[in-house]
């Protein structure tokens, strides 16, 4: 639901024709463009639906920079944590659905099969912002509940509504992971051909299975390594190099290999009064709008480490505030990517978890021929922020980020590995492991 209040809020800008200030006004326009950007999400992905919807978080209950995982069977719960700049107060709603190893819904269950108890859970907890200029909803969660438990483990999709599900807020997801002899131990090396040796990591792996029985490890066996929080560049591993009795064996594989990237570019807005070093300028007009420092590509600088989030970021408010939840002001962040030319073959998006790792029309980048760069604005909640710039190719799912970060073999990176299980005659894909991994941490 599109709602005019915000609308006219949210994309409160301004424009200079011939010396003069204007305000955008082609509120019609402004609606079909919403709601063709938040209407073109693929199946269980992590997608927002309503406009007025910001800094979705999904994380184990008491680590915010913790990815969404828990441990089935376990007192471990995850939260969930939204705004909603509507002040219009909603009866929000959640619910979870199983899927596959791909992410597809696993269509042989039925809801009574992977959840004991209710189907579906209230949203209760809110509060209104406090201090800010803009006015905004903070609602949380938690799960599993005491009325709605996962039964099953494996990935999942939780789904927020408003009333019914037919009116889907957004959509995240998550994985529950089983206990299981299963362990997997790893390394991040540096890329083993020749044409990798500089910009690319290669994942060795060992499976452990310490007892577990699989009878048909390239139909059972499903491994799949993802980098930081990304899901467009997951790799899903075919059949090990080699499989002894109790251990698969997927080292050395050239296959297993990612783009080393560069460390994440960071800005810091947990203060709207002390500047930090990579803000150019803060502007209060009706909202509050900071100016990031113009980026530079750095395609073939040298590398340089500098600690990063490795994409994430945290909500804070460090002026006075003693619950950053609510006393957040939010601020429309503008990014500038200076580029000499409009590239026809592809677009320029500004990634990371502040996009919820997605590439679409929110976060796509668009060519300024006056300043000849890219530009973007986010209306962003305070805090502490990593990105990148990505281009993604036409035709092409994957963002590639040596196009302008460059990319370096020995950049820190985070895995995770992902070891899935389907018995022969079973329905759905059992998490039986899950690792972590890091590039330069031994």
């Amino acid at each position: 639901m599109l709602r005019i209040f915000y609308i006219s809020l949210l994309l409160y800008e301004k424009k200079t024709v011939h010396g003069c200030m204007l305000k955008l006004p082609a509120l019609l326009i402004v609606v079909f463009f919403l709601a063709s950007t938040f209407a073109t999400c693929a199946a269980n992905e992590n997608c927002c639906y309503y406009p007025s919807i910001k800094s979705i978080q999904l994380y184990k209950d008491g680590f915010e920079m913790s990815p969404p995982i828990i441990q089935l069977d376990s007192k471990e719960r995850l939260r969930i944590c939204f705004d909603d700049l509507d002040q219009d107060i909603k009866r929000f709603k959640f619910t979870v659905i199983h899927c596959e190893a791909d992410w597809t819904t696993s269509t042989d269950l039925m809801v009574s099969d992977y959840i004991n108890g209710y189907r579906e859970e209230n949203i209760d907890q809110y509060a209104y912002s406090y201090n800010t200029t803009v006015k905004y909803i903070h609602f949380n969660a938690t799960f599993p509940t005491a009325n709605m438990q996962p039964k099953l483990s494996g990935n999942y999709l939780l789904k927020v509504y408003e009333e019914d599900t037919s009116r889907i807020v957004f959509t995240a997801r998550f994985m529950m992971v089983e206990s299981s002899p299963v362990v997997t131990e790893g390394n991040v090396i540096q890329g083993t051909r020749m044409s990798d040796r500089n910009a690319r990591q290669q994942v060795d792996l060992l499976v452990k299975l310490n007892g577990f029985q699989v009878f048909d490890v390239g139909h059972e066996l499903r491994v799949v390594v993802q980098q930081n929080g990304r899901w467009d560049n997951m790799l899903r591993l075919s059949k090990p190099r080699f499989a002894r009795s109790d251990e698969l064996d997927y080292r050395y594989d050239e296959a297993i290999s990612f783009n080393g990237g560069n460390q994440f570019r960071n800005f810091d807005t947990k203060s709207l009064i002390a500047q930090s070093e990579r803000l150019a300028r803060i502007v209060f007009d009706t909202v509050y709008h900071v100016f990031l420092l113009s980026d530079q590509p750095r395609t073939f600088k040298q590398y340089s480490f500098e600690k990063d989030l490795n994409g994430k970021y945290f909500i804070k408010n460090e002026e006075y505030a003693e619950n950053s939840s609510t006393e957040s002001d939010y601020t429309w962040v503008h990014f500038f990517l200076p580029y000499p030319a409009y590239i026809t073959t592809g677009e320029f998006y500004v990634f990371g978890q502040l996009t919820d790792w997605q590439m679409n029309e929110s976060n796509r980048m668009k060519f300024n021929f006056d300043r000849k760069g890219y530009e973007l604005n986010l209306f962003l909640k305070q805090g502490y922020y990593n990105y990148m710039y990505v281009v993604k190719e036409k035709g092409k799912l994957t963002g590639d980020e040596s196009f302008i970060e460059g990319s370096h073999w020995d950049a820190e990176n985070d895995y995770t590995v992902y070891v899935y299980y389907h018995a022969s005659g079973t329905y759905y894909d059992r998490l039986i492991a899950v690792n972590f991994l890091n590039s330069i941490q031994k």
